[in-house]
């Protein structure tokens, strides 16, 4: 090879690495939760505030029944009455779970109103004040108690909203008979006023506050959080697969099981100390909560201003974080057309390329090669987790990372291995086959879902489709890798990393995580990988000069 024809293809290579490394940077950004600000205005969140409440209420377990229960609810009481609300009591005898004793124990909903200058109905903020019987759950939930005080202060300290604001400190969630909110919806005549409610949860130590269930419009709602929040990073992949497995299993359920339209909202990240001791005031995920209350007063304030009376329909969208601040959405309808349009795309592609026993054999090897990688993980975890379930973020991160190069070495050796006599344009449109059959399937089946294949095939193929000779090559090939390298990994990498959270082991609920799930994540990886490095020979080979 001439030394000019080697030095452009090295330097080329390094381009290639770093229009990567900057795909990636763009697909993180939503998965980081934003910096605290030093000050705040008095009528804005405050996170130094909500810290401190954490701080005074998160001293000692408090499951139902509980004098950790009955002291902690006294300083909700407390904190209510120091902004200047009454706060009211609902209460009622249940069996204990936890004890099993034949004696009820007492549960109590503690409940404050704030009146609208012309209300048309209420939106609610909503957490429960118990906590398991072994954690203070400095996250679970005492951060949303704090959210919800800190958020009546933000509000009381400005204007006053046209509607009622209803702050809901619900009791006994953690049973699986939500007895608290469901007494809520039957027996308390507040519940009838409730048009909009907003659930707030805590399942680790951090990581990004998004919404895990929405009920009613998604369209609408996605579209007031896309307006609204500081901070909306959220994705229909999340909340699709919520209503498959049945929902969240949290007070949300209750309001969504009687069509009350809301989010159900929650960070994920290090779910290792959920429902154990570590669950203190020490480990409290500072920027999730800030982000978390944030987005959730300004969500507050504008329902708060609407009118309510209004009916929103049930219209879907499909919607996912790009960046920190944009949230694509789409109506639901444009779904499957979307999917249709990146098959035909790619038929296209494929009549041009006219070698159609290559790109399938490129489609099976991709489809192998992302199977044997999900095989191989999950049978690796099934040794760490146990080994290691106690583990930090930064060391599941590391592990997490470590199955995804063992991903990219199983994409590289297999490409290696079988695809010697294939063309790069094959190659890439074999694995583009299986990401266009993904897409339609999931299109039809779970809509949310499917932008996660559909996008990135679409624009894969529609790059196929692209001359591949020397007009404006150098430029052109560097942003073709790092076009497919932005769309692959903006939408793959968020939904790999929510599959991951739920994989991870966590001792105070055992049995919750579910194994086979760090399958689903690495699969995820390995397509993205498959797809990246079908593009990575399109771009080195022929910016060097070679066919």
């Amino acid at each position: 090879m001439p030394i000019g024809t080697s030095l452009l293809r090295e330097r080329t290579t390094w381009l290639s690495w770093a229009a990567l490394a900057a795909a990636l940077a763009v697909a993180v950004l939503p998965l980081i939760p934003p910096q605290v600000p030093a000050s705040a205005p008095e009528d804005s969140f405050s996170a130094k505030n909500a810290l401190q409440l954490i701080a005074e209420i998160a001293v000692e377990p408090r499951p139902m029944g509980s004098d950790g229960n009955r002291r902690g609810r006294e300083k909700i009481a407390e904190a209510l009455r120091d902004l200047g609300l009454e706060p009211e009591f609902q209460s009622l005898s249940v069996p204990n779970y936890y004890t099993r004793a034949a004696e009820p124990v007492e549960i109590v909903n503690v409940l404050a109103r704030i009146p609208g200058a012309d209300s048309t109905g209420a939106i609610a903020l909503m957490g429960h004040h118990d906590t398991f019987p072994t954690t203070p759950g400095a996250n679970d939930n005492t951060s949303a108690l704090a959210i919800l005080l800190e958020s009546a202060r933000a509000i009381l300290a400005g204007p006053p909203l046209r509607n009622d604001v209803i702050l809901i400190f619900t009791d006994a969630e953690e049973p699986a008979p939500r007895y608290g909110s469901t007494a809520l919806a039957e027996e308390h005549p507040w519940f009838e006023d409730i048009r909009f409610v907003i659930n707030l949860e805590a399942i680790g130590r951090g990581g990004i506050s998004v919404p895990v269930g929405i009920s009613g419009s998604t369209r609408w709602i996605a579209g007031e959080l896309a307006r609204t929040a500081p901070y909306p990073t959220a994705f229909s992949v999340i909340t699709t697969i919520t209503d498959l497995i049945g929902g969240s299993n949290t007070d949300f359920s209750v309001f969504k099981d009687r069509g009350v339209p809301g989010m159900d909202v929650a960070f994920l990240t290090g779910s290792s100390i959920y429902h154990t001791p570590e669950d203190s005031i020490e480990n409290v995920g500072v920027r999730s909560v800030y982000q978390q209350g944030a987005n959730s007063l300004a969500l507050t304030r504008r329902i708060g201003g609407l009118d309510l009376t209004d009916p929103r329909g049930k219209a879907q969208s499909t919607f996912f974080s790009l960046g920190r601040f944009v949230l694509v959405r789409y109506p639901n309808g444009l779904v499957l057309p979307l999917a249709l349009l990146s098959g035909l795309v790619w038929a296209v592609a494929m009549w041009r390329d006219r070698r159609p026993l290559e790109t399938l054999k490129g489609a099976g090897v991709a489809f192998a090669s992302a199977l044997l990688s999900a095989v191989l993980a999950a049978l690796i975890w099934t040794f760490i987790a146990p080994c290691r379930d106690s583990m930090g973020i930064v060391e599941g991160y590391v592990y997490f990372a470590l199955l995804s190069l063992m991903a990219f070495a199983v994409s590289w050796a297999l490409a290696k291995w079988t695809r010697r006599q294939t063309s790069a344009r094959s190659d890439g449109l074999g694995v583009l086959a299986v990401l266009v059959l993904l897409a339609i399937v999931t299109a039809a089946f779970a809509p949310g879902t499917s932008y996660v294949f559909a996008w990135p095939a679409l624009v894969g193929a529609a790059l196929l489709l692209c001359p591949a000779g020397r007009l404006s090559s150098r430029g052109w090939k560097l942003a073709r890798l790092g076009l497919a390298g932005v769309v692959t990994l903006t939408v793959f990498v968020p939904v790999a990393d929510f599959f991951f959270q739920f994989a991870n082991p966590r001792p105070g609920n055992p049995g919750s995580q579910v194994f086979p799930l760090i399958a689903v994540s690495i699969l995820l990886v390995a397509l993205a990988t498959e797809l990246l490095r079908a593009f990575w020979p399109l771009v080195i080979d022929r910016m060097s000069g070679c066919r």
